[in-house]
């Protein structure tokens, strides 16, 4: 088995003699057993077309791609299986996993069109050559293309807004179409199409910030913020976070923990849970004779944070054959008697 060299072959920006027809059936029916091809190992154009790797990256994975080829052992196991043997081929390489995972899709596009003479004619139009000397890390035409935006390819799929196309450099890209009437395998010429690639980093970074904010809303949810303990017949106390959401609500008498599971009251607005365990209390004939005392303590709560159960209060009392409900609130050192 050869060694492998990962800078023997580049896609060169070097001009070839032969270059492709404008509508050539042969370009056609190459084109289109390719793409079916390619779906055998699960591979769409969208695939290809939604990442492009760089253009150092391109020339590894072609080399890889040769080496590939030119092992029938490697070749024959990925033809079985269609699929990379990624630990086995990254060992004889040399190749991270990573590279190999992360352009699967492009390395065995590149092994497919490399190893198939039935796709000669497509393999004449991409532009590999042996890197010479004067031949840095960086491409010429990688250079060029910073500032052009028009790309130059055998076209692989058409629609009425683009045309998917393989450019003579190895890489796939979606351009927009000028007008309707393109043929596969024509050689094409237009700007790129914006894809999900072009929004990728912009989609991370949303996704980055989403999840910070999660995160911290999460956070800020489950933090303990304020307490408010209910001293009637046994202490009852609320744990609340900062957005009057109860948090936990537990009691040191197994009764009373029972009743409260029996609630749910963890999630409730504090105004909610509590008015729900008065008017339980209440039904239930449980509720203390004396003034029964609510306390507040670590953040105060607003001055309208208990409107509900005041109202409860004021309902019940005011009906004749009820038994009189007396709470005071201290909130933080601030006391209000609820009596009506």
């Amino acid at each position: 088995m050869d060694g492998f060299s990962k800078d023997k072959y580049i896609f060169s920006s070097r001009p070839k003699i032969k270059v492709v027809k404008d509508i050539d059936f042969s370009y056609s029916k190459q084109v289109s057993l390719f793409v079916k091809e390619l779906r055998l190992y699960g591979i769409t154009n969208k695939n290809l077309i939604n990442r492009t790797p760089k253009y150092e990256t391109r020339n590894y994975l072609l080399n890889i791609a040769l080496f590939v080829v030119e092992n029938n052992a490697i070749f024959e196991e990925i033809v079985s299986k269609r699929d990379i043997q990624v630990s086995r081929l990254s060992r004889v390489t040399g190749a991270s996993r990573s590279i190999i995972e992360n352009w699967r899709d492009y390395l065995i596009s590149y092994i497919v069109l490399l190893s198939n003479s039935n796709y000669i004619n497509i393999r004449e139009y991409i532009n590999i050559q042996e890197r010479t000397v004067d031949e840095g890390s960086i491409s010429t035409y990688e250079k060029l293309n910073a500032n052009d935006t028009e790309y130059t390819g055998i076209s692989i799929k058409n629609e009425r807004k683009y045309s998917d196309i393989l450019t003579s450099m190895g890489e796939f890209i979606r351009i927009k179409n000028n007008d309707s009437d393109k043929k596969i395998g024509q050689e094409l010429r237009g700007k790129e199409r914006k894809t999900f690639k072009h929004y990728s980093k912009i989609v991370a970074f949303l996704a980055v910030i989403i999840t910070i904010a999660s995160s911290v809303v999460i956070y800020l949810y489950n933090e303990n913020y304020t307490t408010l303990v209910v001293n009637s017949n046994a202490k009852i106390v609320f744990e609340i976070n900062r957005f009057n959401r109860i948090n936990e609500a537990y009691s040191q008498n197994s009764n009373n923990q029972n009743m409260i599971d029996n609630l749910k009251l963890q999630h409730d607005n504090i105004d909610d849970g509590v008015t729900k365990l008065f008017k339980y209390l209440n039904e239930q004939k449980k509720l203390s004779d004396k003034d029964i005392l609510l306390v507040v303590s670590g953040h105060k709560l607003d001055d309208d944070s208990l409107q509900k159960l005041e109202q409860y209060i004021k309902d019940n009392n005011e009906q004749k054959d009820n038994k009189k409900i007396k709470i005071t609130i201290n909130n933080m050192g601030n006391e209000k008697k609820v009596d009506y």
